[in-house]
Parts: C-alpha cells; structure tokens; sequence
C-alpha cells in the first residue's frame, strides 16, 4: 500500500561544513587530495619525459621552473604536510597499543611516525645527492 504523505527531507545548506571548527578541518583535509592529484600528474610527466632522452627532460625542468608551476607545487607541498599531520594524528586512533596493561597515549605513536617520516626523507635526499 502506498502513502499519499509527502516524505521528510531534512534540509542541507551548502554551507553545513563551516559551522564547527572540526568539520571545517574535515574540508581542508579532504581538499588535499587536489594537490595529491597534481604532483602525481607532474610525476608521471616527468617519467615519461625521461623516455624522450635528454631534450625530454630538458623540456621537464623548464616546466618546472614556471613560476605558476613552482607556486602550484608549494602548494601541493603545504597540503601534503597537512594532510600528512592530520593522518599521523588519527593513526593513535585506530590502534589501541597496551603496555603494561595501560593504554598508552597518542604522542609516542605520532612522534615515532614524524620520526620515520624524518629518517626516511633524510635518507632518500642523501642519496638522491651521492648519485
């Protein structure tokens, strides 16, 4: 049997996100998978740029010296960092770690994952500037 009601649909503003601080951070988040796609764009232009030698790859390096390129990829850089910070701050979340039958707090697993993500950097640029 069908109803002659009309349904209830709650109303949602565009705006829903900037009333808590929290959901305005959620946004931001989410935003940086825009500069996620465009360094992963450039990389797969730079790779394939190597595939045509040498004036290939000079032609790369031009487009990277754009200026608008340059700002483009700091900015990709800032949303790589926020999102990097906000993921590090959610991992404690997801994993209860016990030691000595209390739960240990968040700040030995973010710091541990900053430290990582230091060595790590640390050691790619070296040897990215041995070779």
């Amino acid at each position: 049997m069908t109803t002659k009601r009309k349904a209830y649909v709650r109303s949602m503003p565009a705006s829903w996100w900037q009333r808590l601080g929290f959901y305005r951070f959620y946004m931001l988040r989410e935003m940086t998978a825009a500069p996620a796609v465009w360094f992963s764009i450039v990389l797969i232009y730079g790779v394939f740029s190597l595939k045509h030698g040498a004036e290939g790859w000079a032609g790369f390096v031009g487009f990277l010296q754009n200026p608008l390129v340059l700002l483009i990829n700091i900015i990709a850089l800032v949303a790589a960092a926020i999102h990097t910070k906000s993921w590090f701050e959610l991992a404690p979340k997801a994993s209860i770690i016990i030691v000595k039958d209390e739960k240990m707090g968040p700040e030995p697993v973010i710091k541990g994952l900053w430290a990582v993500t230091v060595i790590v950097t640390l050691a790619i640029l070296t040897i990215a500037l041995l070779f």
